[in-house]
C-alpha cells in the first residue's frame, strides 16, 4: 500500500515517545524541607511537640557559649600580641640603624665643635699672655659662641675684660655685667671671681 511504510513509522515514533514520558514519571521529585515538614506535621495530626529544655540544660548551654567566647577572645588577643610583636620588632630593626647613624653624626659634630673651641681658647690664651686684650677677647668670644655656659671660657673672658678695663678703660660695664652673672651661676667659684670683682671695683 503506497505510503503505508511512512505512516507505520510515525505510529511507532509516537508510541516510543509515550514510553519515554512514562519512564520519566517513574522518578519521584526530591523532597524539599517544606514538603518534609508538611509530612511530619500531617503525621503528627497537626500537633508538633517541642520538648522544653530544663534549667540545667539551659545553664550548661550558657556556660558552653561563655567558654567558647572566652576561647575566641583569648585567641584574638594572642594573635594581636603576635602581630604587634612582629611589627614592633620590624620597626625596631628599621629604626635602629637610623638611631646609630644619628648618634655617630652627633659625636662627630661634637668633636668638630670641641676642636674649634679648644683652638679659640688656645689662641685667646696666646694673646692674653702678650697683653693683647682685644685679640684675646675676640677669640674667647668665638669659643663662648660654641659653648656659652662653659665656666672656663667665661672666666677667661671676664678676666680679659677686667684687665682691659684696668689698663685701657674699655668694656668696664661689660666686665661687671658678666661677672655678676657668673657669681650667681657659680657660687662655688667665688674665690677666683671675687679677685676680679675687687679689681673692677677699684677701677670704678
Amino acid at each position: 500500500m503506497p505510503g503505508g511504510g511512512s505512516i507505520q513509522g510515525m505510529i511507532n515514533s509516537l508510541s516510543n515517545n509515550k514510553k519515554l514520558l512514562r519512564s520519566k514519571r517513574l522518578f519521584s521529585k526530591e523532597k524539599t524541607f517544606l514538603s518534609l515538614k508538611q509530612e511530619y506535621f500531617k503525621a503528627a495530626d497537626g500537633k508538633i511537640d517541642f520538648k522544653k529544655a530544663t534549667p540545667e540544660q539551659l545553664e550548661n548551654i550558657r556556660k558552653k557559649l561563655i567558654k567558647e567566647r572566652k576561647k575566641e577572645a583569648l585567641l584574638f588577643i594572642g594573635i594581636l600580641v603576635i602581630v604587634v610583636g612582629i611589627f614592633s620588632y620590624v620597626g625596631f630593626k628599621l629604626i635602629q640603624p637610623v638611631t646609630v647613624q644619628n648618634k655617630t653624626q652627633q659625636i662627630a659634630t661634637f668633636k668638630k665643635k670641641e676642636t674649634k673651641y679648644l683652638f679659640f681658647i688656645e689662641k685667646g690664651d696666646e694673646w692674653f699672655k702678650k697683653g693683647r686684650w682685644h685679640n684675646a677677647i675676640f677669640n674667647y668670644k668665638d669659643a663662648k659662641a660654641l659653648f656659652p655656659n662653659d665656666y672656663s671660657v667665661n672666666y677667661r673672658l671676664v678676666n680679659a675684660y677686667s684687665l682691659q678695663c684696668e689698663q685701657e678703660f674699655k668694656n668696664c660695664h661689660t666686665a661687671k655685667t658678666l661677672l655678676d652673672t657668673m657669681l650667681a651661676k657659680h657660687p662655688d667659684k667665688q674665690k677666683a671671681l671675687l679677685e676680679i670683682k675687687n679689681r673692677l671695683e677699684y677701677e670704678y
